[in-house]
């Protein structure tokens, strides 16, 4: 998750006989009035749990494994495994090393980042390192891991894919790096089904990997940098490209929502739109949260509008999720809003401790876990 804040500070300094006097202006835009919500009883944190370290945003997102077991981590190393259908934590441990990313996880190992620029591979019984490589710059990205390969995204925006049981590098894909650039937390999907990994990267463009050697599969344009200054040029992808069928799309800073087809990576359909949060895909719809925090629906085909709702507007949106027929995000003050698919009305809103921003969200359609920067994690349910 990124969060951007914009403040335009007006100077006045009036000179008098008796010296200076000066005030400022802050312009940060205001919220919008929320319209009081009378049922949330339509959702419920079923479990939470509030001894996590503090962790960045979006730098550590829960993963669940085939046991439904949930792996997390924070900035302080400590890592967790937590029985996903009651919070109990069934294991805790800590390896003594800051971390700044996680977790990714295997059959037999956890996979973590830590700040002094390594890559950790911990062995979920006997909680010991089992290799460390040192990575060119810090990664503050989730790994992840598909079959017997790991992938990390340094800050220099190298990809590097590993071998999870050595260690060995397996290779290496960098392009050119802009002189300004996003902090990013988020930008790379693996797909099973294809072997492939879909990366965003700074100036709008959008790759598809062969995760066996890293060769390119194909490589497009989803938005163009535009405009007199560096700011005005930011057009990063911030968010992890969503693929549905032969669908990849992606949205992008300060630049366009983009759906494209996944072969040949022909445009289906795009519109200029700004956007760091995660987007949604359903079989009618492409749902996306603007920058501004006004929640949108489009038609999946044609990108034509469905529905807008602008009710939380300015009020910090992390990324959403599905749950069930409806989408669930929670703001920066830590309340969890719930809208409808179907016309976008906000159906639901309750207060929670996940403050300080949120992590990609874990959902199974039914349930969502996600992690606070302050040290939370919670399990939500309808």
């Amino acid at each position: 998750m990124i969060k951007i804040l914009i403040k335009n500070i007006l100077l006045c300094i009036a000179v008098t006989f008796i010296g200076l006097t000066a005030c400022a202006t802050d312009n940060t835009p205001k919220p919008n009035d929320i319209p009081p919500i009378t049922n949330a009883d339509k959702l419920s944190i079923s479990w939470d749990i509030g001894s996590l370290g503090s962790s960045s945003a979006g730098s550590f997102a829960p993963v669940v494994d085939t046991n439904n077991s949930v792996f997390t981590a924070d900035s302080n190393g400590n890592i967790y495994k937590i029985d996903s259908t009651d919070g109990t934590i069934i294991t805790k441990f800590n390896i003594k090393r800051n971390l700044s990313s996680g977790c990714a996880i295997s059959a037999d190992s956890i996979f973590v980042t830590t700040v002094d620029n390594s890559l950790l591979s911990i062995g979920k019984v006997n909680e010991k390192v089992l290799w460390e490589i040192k990575l060119p710059t810090i990664s503050i990205e989730p790994p992840q891991i598909m079959g017997n390969t790991i992938v990390v995204r340094t800050n220099d925006d190298s990809i590097l894919a590993y071998n999870a049981e050595t260690g060995a590098l397996l290779w290496v894909y960098q392009r050119p790096v802009p002189g300004l650039t996003l902090r990013v937390t988020n930008t790379m999907q693996l797909v099973p089904s294809g072997g492939v990994l879909v990366v965003g990267l700074p100036s709008g463009r959008l790759v598809m990997l062969n995760l066996t050697n890293g060769t390119p599969i194909w490589e497009n344009n989803v938005a163009v940098p535009q405009g007199a200054t560096d700011l005005d040029k930011l057009t990063d992808i911030a968010m992890r490209p969503v693929l549905d069928d032969r669908m990849i799309c992606v949205a992008s800073f300060n630049g366009n929502l983009s759906c494209l087809d996944a072969i040949s990576s022909n445009l289906i359909w795009s519109k200029k739109f700004s956007s760091s949060s995660q987007i949604l895909i359903d079989n009618q719809n492409v749902y996306a949260i603007s920058q501004d925090g006004t929640m949108y629906a489009f038609d999946k085909s044609t990108g034509a509008s469905q529905w807008s709702n602008d009710v939380l507007k300015n009020r910090g949106l992390g990324s959403p999720a599905f749950l069930n027929n409806n989408i669930l995000v929670v703001d920066d003050k830590g309340y969890i809003n719930l809208f409808s698919r179907n016309d976008g009305q906000l159906i639901a809103r309750v207060s929670s401790n996940l403050s300080g921003g949120t992590s990609y969200p874990w959902s199974n359609g039914h349930r969502v876990i996600m992690q606070s920067g302050s040290g939370n994690i919670s399990s939500i349910t309808q």
